[in-house]
């Protein structure tokens, strides 16, 4: 080494352990790759991810302060972490020229607790609407389905629900709660008039994460390491959970004679086991087409993406955005622009 990388002191222990934790960091490659039933807390990495980036920003910045020959050779060997985060937060996706001709929007919709359901979507007025935690026996989902979705073909499973404007040919459900299980899927063929859709809306396993055991883990150290035991098992539950259902998923959009749009609720971050298996037959466009953040629950005040639209290679995606200043759930609308097959 140089002069100025030479190691002394407590340098060469820092410079080991900062090496370990870049190393830690960049299992955020490996970990969509690994299923739950191999080893579960690959899991965690996705979730903390953003946490890892920032920590690791920071140790940079100290070192500039103290080796500034040590900062620039961590900050090139970080250069790879930049690229996982484009899935959450992708600033600069491509414009695309082309005018869309399909709206969809996607919503938790919190079991309409919160008004503003029937504003919102007599305003947008998308062609294909799904939502997920809505349930349709209460005068609530009544009234939004007698005014804002008037005019639209429904389909139901339990608490998810698709709207759309064009004819509805076919329904089936995917999979179903019972059994200790929460989570749901139903899947809509939509005639077009000259071609066939298919439209998958999604609910996988819910975490049941409650807001006060996050806030007790942070605002209180004694309880901080029971509480962490009890988000691990919560948390590796759900993984080996949403395994099940994504196979269970799978072959509806690999079987599928027509196109594919796959939007909803999948409690589960990008670069997630849940997020790559999907990726595999479908394409993310926010990836693609986004030009803002993509978290869309605000709930715990973290930055969590749970919402998705996914499209097969047919679909054109000319938008995709999280409308981060509708606040009628814990979770923001996505709405996906495309031009049709």
């Amino acid at each position: 080494m140089g002069r100025g990388l030479r190691l002394s002191g407590l340098d060469p222990v820092f410079f080991v352990s900062h090496l370990l934790f870049l190393g830690f960091s960049y299992c955020i490659y490996l970990a969509p790759h690994i299923a739950p039933t191999t080893f579960p807390y690959f899991g965690f990495i996705p979730i903390i991810y953003p946490i890892l980036v920032l920590a690791n920003l920071g140790i940079i910045i100290l070192l500039f302060w103290r080796r500034a020959p040590y900062a620039i050779l961590f900050l090139i060997l970080s250069i790879g972490l930049y690229f996982p985060l484009t899935r959450t937060y992708q600033y600069f996706g491509k414009t695309v020229s082309t005018e869309s001709d399909f709206k969809l929007i996607t919503l938790n919709g919190q079991y309409l607790r919160k008004p503003g359901f029937v504003e919102f979507f007599n305003q947008e007025k998308a062609d294909v609407v799904m939502l997920q935690e809505v349930y349709w026996r209460n005068e609530k989902f009544e009234n939004l389905k007698d005014s804002a979705f008037a005019d639209y073909y429904h389909e139901k499973h339990s608490i998810i629900q698709i709207f759309s404007k064009y004819p509805i040919i076919e329904f089936k459900r995917i999979f179903s709660d019972g059994d200790g299980n929460t989570g749901l899927a139903a899947y809509a063929d939509l005639d077009l008039g000259d071609d066939t859709i298919r439209l998958i809306n999604v609910y996988l396993e819910p975490m049941f994460i409650d807001k006060k055991l996050v806030k007790e883990s942070v605002n209180d150290m004694q309880t901080a390491e029971e509480n962490s035991k009890v988000l691990k098992n919560k948390l590796t539950k759900g993984f080996l959970m949403h395994e099940r259902q994504i196979k269970n998923l799978i072959p509806y959009i690999s079987g599928s004679k027509h196109p594919v749009i796959l939007a909803g609720d999948l409690n589960a971050v990008p670069n997630s086991y849940e997020y790559q298996q999907i990726l595999y037959w479908l394409k993310d466009p926010y990836h693609e087409v986004g030009k803002s953040s993509g978290t869309s629950f605000h709930d715990f005040k973290y930055p969590l993406r749970l919402d998705y639209i996914f499209s097969s290679d047919e679909f054109l995606p000319v938008k995709c955005e999280v409308r981060r200043n509708v606040k009628i759930s814990d979770h923001y609308p996505v709405v996906g622009y495309f031009k049709l097959p």
